[in-house]
């Protein structure tokens, strides 16, 4: 579970550390470039590839309600991209990975200036996104209550028309969705 004042690491335009740190409330307050992952978790079907969604809590400080990546959150100060990968699928799934079962498939960039429950924020991320390479059976997924209301599977192909229809009950970015499914297909086969 997230605090305001959990620290991260400020990160220049290049994604490198300046040295400094920032609370979590400041960071969005403020609009300080700061890193997050987002592990996303893809099982193949006969009928097609499946996406596991989760359903962000209502009371989150930002996209309350809103459907997102498997596992999503931000790099805590000292903490690598694949050590806060391994962190948040534990946290946010109760699935306990390993560092070679989480493949690194890009960075993306993220500028967002929003206003959640009448408070502004201010999304300014380097974002590492991520594969988890593992067959996952429903009933290892243990979501945090806390933070997540609902875990989902949802078939690619169906996902994708309701991203692009605009649907308001979702925050996955879907040009991150099209380049997470193109590296998918290569590495599940």
């Amino acid at each position: 579970m997230y605090t305001d004042n959990e620290l991260f690491d400020i990160l220049n335009e290049s994604g490198e550390k300046t040295g400094q740190t920032m609370e979590r409330g400041e960071v969005h307050r403020t609009g300080a470039l700061h890193g997050s992952v987002h592990i996303w978790v893809i099982r193949r079907r006969l009928e097609g590839s499946e996406v596991l969604l989760q359903k962000r809590a209502s009371d989150k400080d930002s996209y309350p309600d809103c459907w997102d990546a498997a596992s999503t959150g931000h790099i805590n100060a000292g903490e690598d991209s694949l050590s806060a990968a391994v962190r948040e699928v534990e946290e946010e799934l109760g699935i306990n990975a390993a560092p070679s079962e989480l493949i690194p498939l890009f960075r993306s960039r993220v500028r967002e200036d929003n206003v959640f429950n009448g408070k502004r924020f201010i999304n300014n991320e380097i974002t590492r996104v991520y594969l988890l390479r593992r067959d996952i059976r429903d009933e290892e997924l243990r979501p945090e209550r806390a933070e997540i209301s609902e875990l989902k599977w949802f078939g690619a192909e169906r996902l994708g028309v309701l991203l692009e229809s605009g649907s308001g009950d979702f925050c996955v970015d879907r040009e991150e969705l099209r380049e997470v499914l193109s590296c998918a297909e290569s590495l599940l086969g």
